[in-house]
């Protein structure tokens, strides 16, 4: 895998590629579910961050107690994330586990009251803002990514 030096790169559209293709041909992808964890040699370093997560989770108290679930209500379905952090040599550094839901089933003031933000990682937000403004496009506060692609869209067929 190419290592990219933040202050030498110019983002166009070539390095925007170039990244994509870096990503699709990774040899050692990130596993996509606790069963492709364990059959992997590195299953007791995901097992140690899959017990993290459940530990913080604890801690802020997210789990409450089992109850019925009323009728005509869809409970969320969960999935779990894993990511290795790696430093500038590419050297794995630490296992992150994440466990996320599954909100897009879900029905405002049927199913929740309440919603959740997901945080953008600064990278990602920085790399959207380079391209959006590369490409003097407007961006809002609300889903930056999602956003900033339709009004790309938009431009490009007018």
């Amino acid at each position: 895998m190419k290592l990219w030096d933040r202050s030498k790169v110019i983002i166009d559209d070539v390095f925007v590629y170039s990244a994509a293709l870096d990503v699709d041909i990774n040899c050692d992808p990130e596993p996509q579910s606790v069963d492709e964890c364990r059959r992997r040699k590195d299953w007791p370093k995901w097992k140690d961050a899959i017990q993290t997560e459940l530990n913080s989770l604890r801690k802020r108290e997210v789990f409450r107690p089992v109850v019925q679930t009323p009728i005509g209500v869809n409970p969320n379905g969960n999935k779990w994330v894993f990511i290795r952090k790696r430093n500038k040599k590419n050297k794995i550094m630490r296992y992150k586990a994440r466990l996320v839901a599954h909100g897009f089933s879900q029905r405002p003031g049927i199913d929740y009251q309440e919603t959740y933000s997901p945080v953008m990682d600064g990278i990602t937000f920085r790399f959207i803002l380079g391209m959006a403004s590369k490409e003097n496009l407007e961006t809002r506060l609300m889903a930056s990514l999602l956003h900033t692609y339709m009004v790309h869209l938009i431009v490009k067929s007018l």
